[in-house]
Formats: C-alpha cells, structure tokens, sequence
C-alpha cells in the first residue's frame, strides 16, 4: 500500500529564531506516483481560506502561511532586557494514498493554504471560518464553507457549492452534461457563469431575493408540494417560490438556491 505522510509540525527551521517574523510558511510537494487515472485532493480547515490553482506539472504541491497574530502581541515588552523569540506555528498534514491525497491542519491557529495541481484534479474543499477558491480546474469540485465566500473560475466539469454565510461566485467554461450542478447559500448571493450553449434542467429559488439572467428560458411552472392526510381527509397542495424552467431544451440538472440574496445566471 503506497502512502506517503509529511507532518511538518515537528520541522525546525532557522527562521523561527530571527525576532521580527510576520510569517512563515510550509511546503510539501506530492509526487505523482500514479498517472493513469487522475487525482483527487481533499483539503480542509476549521479556520483559514483555500486557494486552489492549476498548472501543467505532475506534482501536487501544498503551501501554507500561518497568521502569526499571536507573534505581533506585546512586541514593546521586555522581560528583564531580554527579547523574546517567536516561534511558528505548525501543524500541516500531507497523506497520499492510490491518488487521494488528504491535506488538513493539527493546529487551531489561523491558517491559508495555496494548493498547486494539475488541471483534471478533483478538489473537495471544507472550511468552516475561511473562504475558498479554485481557479483553472478542468474535474469535480466538491466546496463547503460555514462563514466564508466560495470563488471558482475557469472550471470545466462539475461544481456543488454551498455556504451558510457567504456568497457564491462561479465561472464555469465546460459543464459535464452526466452530472448535476448544484449552488447554495444561506446568506449572500449566487452568481454562476455557464456557456452560452448549456443544456440545462434548471431549478432556481431565492426565498428574499431577486432571480436574474440573460439566458432565454423556458418557463415550466412549479411543482407543488402535496399532503395526503390519509384517514382524516385531509388534503393540501402548496406552491413554494421555486421556479423551474429549461435552457437549450434541457438536459443538466442544476440548482441555484439563496435565502437572503440574489440568484444571478449569466451567459457566458
């Protein structure tokens, strides 16, 4: 079983002793051990923003940038005319195995994570206080954020992105056709980019919020949502504020969803 485990918690580095560090950073490059199938990275945070790129290496490479606030407390004080020396903070974690490689932090303290991949990487990207971002993605975006905003640009496959507190803005220059497409955001809004030629199945709903887009679209009316009661007779149709309609004469199921926002689709 190939796997690969970098831990850069325990890495010394001569930069911890200089006394006036802002930041110090981490970098693990992940070989590509097998190249017949691509790659899938799951990265995720608790508090930190993720920055996903792609280029025309191989390789996988992580890097990460500590916010070193704690470091800038106090920095006037002296204890009895000594200086004090700042150490970093770590806790990095890089797992490799058959293609799925794992990044996550051991540490509470703020992070940013910049990830370098190739362009038909999967990404499933998680952070709870952070925003996240990709760009140049050519795979299956998988983006969760509680608090924090989601930005994807030039991606060719498929995206499911959802948020709590945050706004969505997405890009897309190719959309899988044999998989759905799927945004969502509790508060903020849901801007979506697609090529002028997608054939889409479209639901869209905006509970305090406007529905906008430049897409000539086929209405085909809401779909009810219907209690049967049963034995008491009681019987009850409701039309919620979900609007359904197609684009190109359908094809892709995608759904864009806001409570407190606008939903804006645009043509590419």
């Amino acid at each position: 079983m190939k796997r690969s485990l970098a831990l850069m918690g325990l890495t010394l580095a001569v930069c911890a002793l200089a006394c006036a560090q802002d930041s110090t950073g981490d970098r693990v490059v992940v070989p590509a051990r097998n190249t017949t199938h691509p790659r899938v990275v799951n990265a995720r945070l608790t508090h930190g923003t993720i920055t996903v790129k792609a280029y025309n290496g191989k390789e996988v490479i992580v890097e990460v940038v500590h916010s070193n606030s704690t470091s800038r407390r106090n920095t006037d004080r002296s204890v009895d005319g000594m200086h004090r020396i700042d150490l970093p903070v770590r806790g990095l974690v890089v797992e490799e195995e058959d293609n799925v490689i794992q990044v996550r932090t051991s540490s509470s303290e703020p992070h940013s994570l910049l990830i370098t991949v190739p362009a038909d990487t999967s990404l499933h990207l998680s952070s709870t206080n952070g925003s996240l971002s990709a760009e140049g993605i050519h795979g299956e975006i998988e983006a969760s954020s509680t608090n924090g905003e989601i930005h994807l640009t030039g991606i060719s496959g498929t995206v499911v992105a959802d948020t709590t507190n945050g706004s969505i803005t997405v890009t897309m220059d190719r959309v899988d056709p044999g998989k759905p497409i799927a945004f969502s955001t509790t508060n903020g809004s849901v801007d979506v980019t697609l090529p002028a030629d997608l054939k889409a199945n479209l639901k869209l709903r905006s509970f305090h919020g406007e529905i906008w887009s430049d897409f000539d679209m086929k209405l085909t009316g809401g779909q009810p949502t219907t209690t049967n009661g049963g034995s008491n007779g009681r019987y009850r149709v409701e039309f919620d504020r979900t609007i359904y309609a197609t684009i190109n004469g359908g094809g892709t199921e995608a759904s864009f969803r806001s409570f407190n926002g606008k939903v804006l689709i645009r043509k590419k």
